[in-house]
């Protein structure tokens, strides 16, 4: 399958490239940092991997690519602030941007969008939240219209905690991590492979679910009042 995958650099992004190279997939990732998937790979699986730096945001920016089978949305940004435009312009409209360019085609077979428990919840800062409820919104429109024209699922993943390079600082602080704790039931966060082993499964396993956001929290909860990013 011909797999492309936005933010592949670091955390979920690359866990993903990995997951499906692992399964002999040929991967295009897109990222606006250097590739460091490649460092990662056997001389087997090496030549399956092209790496094009990028601005998801950026319209202009997008390369021509052909023939996408599974197109993973996943690169995003969280500024820090309540008004960040930057959280609706790359997590949003680049989003749209890649989607809208790369997935209604006739390869097309899957579509999935890294969303966010925030986009449920709207917990985290106000302009994060917003920018991935928009996702969702925009990944239910593009269902209707993959399955009518091309017949091809597309869903969202609404991921809690991940254990990635940018969530660091939280797991590394003792009092933090243990307020997070404390409304995690499972006790703990998904690790970035347990991350792309659901990706994998959503856009190379299922055939039948489809404008669905699935919600993957370790049963996170109250956690209105504790944001403590």
């Amino acid at each position: 399958m011909k797999v492309l995958i936005t933010g592949t650099s670091s955390g979920i992004g690359r866990a993903c490239a990995l997951k499906f190279l692992a399964e002999k997939n040929t991967v295009i990732g897109l990222d606006k940092n250097a590739n460091t998937v490649s460092r990662e790979l056997s001389a087997e699986n090496a030549p399956l991997y092209t790496h094009i730096v990028c601005d998801i945001s950026d319209r202009d920016s997008l390369p021509e690519i052909e023939g996408v089978e599974i197109l993973v949305n996943n690169a995003g940004v969280q500024g820090g602030c309540n008004v960040c435009a930057d959280d609706i312009k790359v997590n949003l409209m680049g989003t749209i941007f890649v989607t809208e360019k790369y997935a209604f085609q006739p390869e097309i077979k899957s579509v999935l969008f890294n969303a966010s428990v925030s986009a449920l919840t709207g917990n985290e800062f106000a302009s994060y939240a917003a920018s991935k409820a928009g996702v969702v919104g925009y990944m239910k429109n593009c269902a209707i219209r993959l399955a009518n024209e091309f017949h091809a699922v597309c869903n969202a993943l609404c991921f809690g905690g991940v254990e990635t390079e940018l969530n660091g600082h939280v797991m590394r602080d003792e009092i933090l991590w243990k307020k997070i704790m404390d409304v995690t039931p499972l006790k703990r966060w998904a690790s970035a492979e347990e991350a792309a082993e659901w990706i994998y499964f959503m856009c190379a396993v299922n055939k039948f679910c489809t404008g669905q956001a699935i919600e993957i929290s370790g049963g996170e909860r109250n956690c209105a009042d504790l944001f403590v990013w």
